[in-house]
């Protein structure tokens, strides 16, 4: 089993798209990283409350909630634009070419 996102794609003339596009699934897996990483510091400063500071009350307020689903938005964005760049590369791969022709 490859962990390479797109393996399987073949470009004739835009490898550096193929690249691009491979290299934007892995942001986008990073960022979901990140956005579980934060739902579960949340989860967790949930069940496990910090006790306030004698006579302050709580005075840091942390909504890691936030970042994950901005994380999550992005990730969903980036995502989607690597699998159009590489749909691109496969469209750009089927094509026929003139100097392609049976003879």
């Amino acid at each position: 089993m490859k962990l390479i996102p797109y393996s399987n794609l073949t470009p004739k003339n835009l490898g550096i798209l193929l690249l691009f596009a491979r290299l934007l699934a892995y942001a986008g897996y990073f960022l979901i990283g990140i956005a579980l990483l934060a739902f579960f510091s949340e989860f967790y400063a949930y069940l496990f409350p910090s006790a306030p500071v004698a006579g302050q009350g709580e005075t840091y307020e942390s909504h890691p909630y936030q970042l994950g689903v901005i994380a999550l938005f992005l990730a969903i964005v980036v995502l989607v634009v690597s699998a159009l760049f590489a749909a691109f590369v496969s469209w750009e791969a089927s094509l026929s070419h003139p100097n392609d022709r049976d003879t």
